[in-house]
């Protein structure tokens, strides 16, 4: 059997539980009192209205907008400060770390209000709310990442007179990029739904300003329309970044055989 059958075969069994889950949300809907449930049919039919209008392609691209510019700004920080913390500055790193340790601790949801009160409702307060929580599994990643860099390679590559520069780019920088990338492909996931839960709370537009809105409006076709697509923009997400992630972790394998 070749690969591309295995595939399909692959896909066809993974998607009897989605069908199933599909059929007996359908025929629950039917037999629930109406106003509770709305049959995934209705569902899909709402989103796919709302996709011809415009109007749901223009709301996931702000939300999408707010996060990439919160994701971006928690990689210029955490990792250049992780790599930081984790090599040159270790004695700060163990006076910073149980600080560091208790902010990541606070749960974002929980201060949401907070940075509503600093930063308003709009585009700045949700691009913090997502810097604050993509900025911790960065840095943690990436300091470990640094921490565990066999220094038998450092002086290995210094004695064949490499610069700093060149230990940075051609030693430090990959050994450490799997770790690096662990904590980006977490950051990327609690980003997305860190965004939705900010707009929920307070906004005035974005998905979950959408998804609120619909609740607000009764309707529930759309309600469950836009939970699913949320859902499947999230399991899109997911899959990219394990795609990323195998082929990182294939580089760190051959590393190491070497």
């Amino acid at each position: 059997m070749n690969s591309t059958a295995v595939k399909l075969k692959k896909i066809g069994i993974g998607s009897i539980p989605i069908l199933l889950f599909f059929i007996f949300w359908e025929g629950g809907a039917r037999i629930i009192p109406k106003g509770v449930l709305s049959p995934p049919s209705d569902a899909l039919l709402a989103i796919f209205r709302s996709v011809f209008s415009g109007l749901l392609l223009e709301q996931t691209l702000i939300s999408l907008y707010r996060v990439l510019l919160g994701f971006l700004l928690s990689l210029i920080i955490g990792i250049p400060l992780g790599f930081l913390l984790g090599t040159f500055f270790s004695s700060a790193e163990k006076a910073l770390l149980p600080f560091l340790r208790t902010c990541e601790k606070l749960n974002p949801f929980a201060i949401i209000p907070i940075f509503m009160i600093f930063f308003g409702i709009g585009t700045s307060e949700k691009v913090v709310v997502i810097f604050w929580s993509a900025l911790w599994p960065v840095l943690f990643n990436t300091m470990a990442g640094a921490k565990d860099i066999d220094y038998n390679l450092l002086r290995a590559a210094r004695s064949m007179g490499a610069t700093r520069r060149e230990l940075f780019t051609k030693v430090v920088l990959p050994y450490t990029a799997p770790n690096i990338f662990i904590g980006i492909e977490f950051a990327a996931q609690l980003s997305f739904f860190m965004i939705i839960a900010s707009e929920v709370i307070g906004a005035s537009t974005g998905l979950g300003w959408y998804y609120i809105n619909s609740t607000a409006r009764y309707d529930l076709p759309l309600m469950y329309g836009i939970v699913l697509f949320i859902t499947v923009l999230g399991i899109i997400i997911n899959l990219l970044f394990a795609r990323l992630k195998k082929r990182f972790l294939v580089w760190k394998e051959a590393s190491q055989l070497h």
